[in-house]
């Protein structure tokens, strides 16, 4: 006789329909084992929007959209981040980021939503965490250098509201200008006002401190005919965010937490000060005149964030590296 215990066939049965069943474990399970691990996340892709215009802004935005994302790995997964360069309308721009085949991802001003029927496919999801504080609303004046000596002599806003500010249809600048008494020529092509300034169709392009260095590169032909007026800035608050493709609410989630997580540990604001270290430098030396203008598009919220001129407290210590994954 066998020395292996024997199970009563009734026990036998009610053994088996409990396994069956799933209520209870076979003698290949322990009781105490660890729970199946939960499915991996998806990867979440971004795609930014690179209009070819402004590197230096466009390489920290991207930058700053990495160290978010990275913030965000261990809660949302994996993702992946590339960088498309397209020439786009602002209302075309704002369709292709809602169909989200090229584009899903951009940076702009903040603006109220669309609301009227036609416009509805523009409206996409915002990310209401200004990524620039004002630095977009401090602007140089492109001019033609025959007009340097008309330029110099202005003393008063008066004086420059009679001449004719060059602009994109769709920007949120042309509301503004206009809200403040400034004569705006908008055209549906950005490309084209460099073409429109030489030709004497406008007086005027409002150039962010930021691109100075790269305004006339893609347009070498027209150096000896526009220059940058060394001595008059214009200034509006202008706070800049990230727009989401409006299908994508876990993305704009995950931006907001990451771009969270980088303010509160000082990361942000370092690579900001450290991607914009001249032009900071440029505005606390405040040489020459300046223009101020209102914004009545900023909301409340919004307009108590700190300015570049009053954001010089300290920073946050940086934390000690570590290694990490995307």
């Amino acid at each position: 006789m066998s020395d292996t215990p024997r199970i009563g066939f009734a026990k036998l049965a009610a053994w088996s329909v409990w396994c069956v069943l799933g209520l209870g474990v076979g003698p290949w399970q322990s009781p105490h084992a660890e729970p199946a691990a939960s499915p991996a996340k998806p990867r979440m892709e971004f795609r930014y929007w690179d209009w070819g215009a402004t590197p230096k802004r466009d390489d920290y935005q991207f930058a700053l959209l990495t160290l978010a994302l990275d913030k965000t790995v261990k809660d949302y997964g994996p993702y992946q981040l590339s960088r498309v360069v397209r020439s786009y309308s602002t209302s075309r721009l704002r369709r292709e980021i809602n169909r989200g085949e090229v584009v899903n991802v951009h940076a702009g001003p903040w603006r109220p939503l669309e609301t009227s029927e036609d416009k509805l496919p523009e409206r996409s999801l915002r990310v209401s965490i200004p990524i620039l504080k004002d630095l977009l609303g401090y602007r140089r004046l492109l001019i033609r250098r025959d007009d340097l000596d008309r330029f110099r002599n202005i003393r008063h806003a008066d004086e420059l509201k009679a001449l004719v500010v060059g602009q994109a249809n769709g920007w949120v600048d042309v509301e503004i200008y206009r809200h403040n008494g400034y004569r705006v020529n908008d055209t549906p092509t950005p490309t084209s006002l460099f073409d429109m300034l030489a030709r004497k169709r406008i007086d005027y392009i409002p150039i962010s401190l930021m691109d100075t260095e790269t305004t006339l590169a893609s347009r070498p032909e027209l150096a000896g005919q526009l220059m940058l007026l060394p001595d008059i800035t214009l200034y509006f608050p202008l706070p800049i965010i990230f727009y989401v493709n409006v299908h994508e609410p876990q993305m704009a989630e995950r931006l907001e937490v990451g771009l969270n997580l980088a303010r509160q540990d000082g990361s942000l604001e370092r690579l900001f000060r450290s991607s914009f270290a001249h032009e900071l430098q440029l505005i606390r030396e405040g040489s020459g005149r300046r223009f101020l203008l209102v914004n009545p598009f900023v909301p409340k919220e919004l307009a108590a964030e700190k300015t570049v001129e009053t954001a010089d407290s300290d920073v946050p210590a940086a934390a000690p590296a570590k290694a990490g994954s995307r």
